[in-house]
């Protein structure tokens, strides 16, 4: 039954053998322009090879999955519900091109910048700025090659990176109007026109990883926001307990704080805990580490909290709440009843909230008051839960981009104001995007129901060949057991799920093992 609102399709039984399986399809890779947002001159075609290198990239023994299902261009695969209508972590140009923009003349020379730029570039150019050298595994490199200088860079006196979740690239050009802010940022920048996610799947907890460590998912071991265990058959958190045990790297807050001796002073602020981990690393939880601090979003509580055993709640962060500012407005936005701190994060009203917490961390803060380099590492999480709920075209949508890039702009005047617009180093990026409504919603469906029918193709009368499947993963994981009772194996899985349209690729572990020593 198709929801009333633009959405998911629930299809069952031989409804969705129909609509999933139509015949000579082979797979829903081929470009379209239902959707072109994100993708400019230039962009290389994404086929089959260039999915294996990004699958490469994020390859981590024993958590990820048998098959990689990567959702066709014009297909969304997302959960049931509400809260999730719209779904990332595709490779296609709409969740891979990133904004990405160093600003501060003292550091970096603005313009357009061609050439490939990705995260792990953000990550090692921290590193450049700080002066260390690059970490273990380390796949990322300074973009400030770019300004062809055989200087070092002058140390700043704070370096900020704000990651702005699910902020497509395409809207700088596509709602400039709305964008005052950033439109600013980007002409005063040095903007790097080609950057784009180069593994894979694109998601939040996978993109602050690699931004924050500069090299690969296969390297830091963040391959999802979560992480299937075959041995328990539950699927946890990456960050499960707001704890950093399951990143495999050191992130570059991590490695100044060892280097500063704790002296730095160093500040992570998420509208999530698992972006806030993420960017701030093991803080104390890890031998020889220092505690820094961290405040992330409590949805239950409506307040800010940290995990104590590894950072600090900045003192700001205990006096900002949400209730009083929903009660404000009788818990309604735009028409929404925002019923539960949860649900109103899906409201420009959120992007208040976060921007009211960094200015009040910023000016709390010691940014600026000795000779050592601070960091700032914020991400700004309103664009993603409302573009999830209702798209990124949306009215919502505007209302929220609006706000949230006003709030930009206090953030920055804040930043500014501690260290002087000289002293400071600003990196404003995404971590992915977000897809628009397909032009066929019967391509719109979730992920129990390709499930489901897939398990009616090939074993319509026993308990089925897949295991798990679900999220912005998009790693199925198959009961090996069951393949083997009905003759079948990996491939043959893969080769069904490729005839359905709403599956662009469906590529095995064996093949991305094989693909490996050729990336390396």
């Amino acid at each position: 039954m198709r929801q009333t609102r633009a959405g998911p399709v629930a299809l069952a039984g031989a409804a969705l053998a129909g609509v999933l399986l139509l015949a000579g399809c082979g797979g829903g890779a081929s470009p379209s322009s239902a959707d072109a947002g994100g993708e400019g001159g230039g962009r290389p075609e994404i086929g089959r090879e260039q999915i294996l290198e990004a699958l490469a990239r994020g390859w981590y023994p024993g958590r990820v999955g048998d098959i990689a299902v990567v959702p066709a261009r014009d297909a969304i695969i997302t959960y049931s519900g509400e809260s999730n209508r719209y779904m990332h972590g595709s490779p296609w140009p709409y969740d891979s091109d990133l904004l990405l923009l160093l600003h501060g003349a003292s550091f970096f020379r603005p313009g357009v910048y061609g050439g490939p730029a990705s995260h792990q570039d953000i990550g090692a150019t921290v590193a450049d700025l700080l002066g260390l050298p690059p970490g273990a595994g380390a796949t990322g490199r300074s973009l400030r090659e770019a300004f062809a200088s055989d200087e070092g860079p002058p140390r700043p006196g704070l370096v900020a990176v704000l990651v702005l979740d699910a902020m497509r690239a395409d809207y700088v050009e596509r709602r400039a109007e709305l964008l005052p802010n950033l439109t600013r940022l980007a002409e005063e920048s040095a903007r790097f026109a080609e950057a784009r996610v180069d593994y894979f799947p694109t998601n939040t907890s996978t993109a602050h990883s690699t931004i924050s460590t500069a090299t690969d998912p296969a390297v830091h071991g963040i391959v999802g926001n979560s992480l299937y265990d075959r041995r328990t058959g539950e699927s946890r958190q990456a960050y499960e307990g707001v704890a950093p045990y399951n990143l495999m790297a050191f992130t570059f807050a991590d490695r100044w704080g060892v280097a500063t001796r704790g002296r730095a002073e160093i500040i992570s602020q998420a509208g999530t805990d698992y972006a806030a981990v993420a960017l701030a690393g093991h803080g104390a939880c890890i031998l020889g580490g220092h505690p820094r601090w961290l405040a992330y979003y409590d949805s239950d509580s409506g307040s800010w909290r940290t995990n104590e055993d590894c950072y600090r709640l900045p003192p700001a962060a205990g006096e900002l709440r949400f209730g009083p500012r929903l009660d404000a407005v009788d818990r309604m936005w735009m028409g929404h009843e925002l019923d539960s701190f949860g649900e109103a994060r899906r409201s420009s009203l959120f992007a208040e909230l976060e921007g009211d917490m960094a200015v009040a961390l910023i000016e709390g803060s010691a940014f600026g008051e000795d000779e050592i380099t601070d960091l700032y590492l914020a991400n700004l999480k309103s664009t993603d839960y409302v573009s999830h709920k209702y798209g990124p075209y949306s009215p919502e949508m505007e209302g929220t981009l609006a706000e949230m890039d006003r709030q930009l702009g206090r953030i920055v005047a804040a930043l500014e104001a501690k260290t002087g617009p000289d002293g400071l180093a600003l990196i404003v990026t995404a971590d992915h995007g977000m897809p628009d409504v397909p032009a066929n919603p019967d391509l719109w469906v979730i992920y129990d129901d390709v499930t489901e029918w897939l398990n009616g193709q090939l074993d319509p009368d026993g308990p089925g060949v897949v295991e798990y499947y679900r999220g912005s993963e998009n790693q199925m994981f198959v009961d090996h057991e069951r393949l083997a009772q009905l003759g079948l194996d990996v491939a043959d899985v893969a080769r069904t799920l490729e005839m359905s349209p709403v599956v662009g690729f469906a590529i095995t572990a064996d093949e991305v093992r094989q693909a490996l020593p050729a990336r390396r």
